[in-house]
């Protein structure tokens, strides 16, 4: 499918859901040299950050539970969908364990703090409501919702791609550049579909565009973000988005972010804040 330069879609090739759910990919363990893996361990910042990319694609089932007490469980495609994405986050979660597993244990110790990310009460606070107020709140916004999920899961897919390509950069184990590469194209295709969805919603409803909005700027991102540990967030953050190539990554996700339907300065600026190392 053709993107144009910030990597939207253009072209009219509906993505395919059954063929996504018939191809999904399951374990990476059978096609993981860990050998090869421990023979050139990855350099500290970059082994921490991939235990703290396995944390984020391991909120997957709390990311269903409240999708799915909301609108969206009534779309039979995205719902479908969600399905096979989720039994691949869970493999690919799985796949990055092997590879931690596979590391020098002080690469990635964990943080002594557990506290929550630093100002980001309230937006924390949302992030982790439960299945019950989530559904009160979806059943309020009714179908738009929808339009709010996909997107959510659109920009979530570009800063986790973003932290995985500085990975690749700093490593110099070509077994885990493969790895990690396999993981980055299979993500691409869920972000394929998360773009088809978002754009075509956000084209049918203006009701769909101001709750996209208000959810981007209020939203703790990536998902799964306002779980990890204070210290781990603002370690994603600095290693992902930190210094001249990862201000570089931050203005590709802001300008894939402008690039959507409906998109104004204020919810641009709101996410390009959270980027800021």
């Amino acid at each position: 499918m053709a993107t144009d330069a910030a990597g939207l879609m253009t072209g009219s090739e509906r993505f395919d859901v059954r063929e996504f759910a018939r191809t999904a990919v399951g374990t990476h363990r059978d096609r993981l040299d860990l050998e090869a893996v421990t023979a050139r361990p990855l350099p500290p910042e970059a082994a921490r950050a991939v235990r703290v990319l396995r944390d984020l694609e391991a909120a997957t089932m709390d990311r269903l539970r409240n999708v799915l007490v909301t609108a969206t469980h009534k779309d039979a495609r995205v719902t479908a969908f969600l399905v096979s994405w989720a039994f691949e986050k869970f493999w690919i979660a799985d796949a990055l364990t092997a590879i931690i597993e596979a590391q020098p244990a002080a690469s990635t110790m964990v943080p002594e703090s557990t506290d929550a990310a630093p100002g980001r009460g309230r937006a924390q606070r949302r992030a982790t409501r439960g299945p019950v107020r989530r559904s009160l709140s979806g059943f309020l916004a009714g179908e738009a919702i929808v339009a709010v999920h996909v997107t959510s899961g659109l920009v979530d897919d570009w800063m986790l791609r973003a932290a995985y390509e500085r990975v690749i950069e700093q490593s110099d184990n070509p077994e885990i550049a493969r790895a990690l590469g396999e993981v980055v194209d299979l993500k691409a295709r869920h972000s394929r579909f998360f773009e088809e969805e978002a754009v075509h919603r956000l084209l049918e409803s203006p009701r769909a565009v101001r709750l996209t909005r208000r959810e981007l700027r209020r939203d703790v991102l990536p998902i799964g973000a306002a779980a990890l540990p204070r210290a781990d967030s603002a370690f994603f953050t600095d290693f992902t988005f930190g210094g001249d190539g990862g201000a570089l990554r931050a203005r590709r996700v802001t300008a894939s972010v402008a690039d959507l339907p409906g998109m104004d300065d204020g919810t641009i600026r709101a996410v390009g804040l959270r980027l800021a190392a």
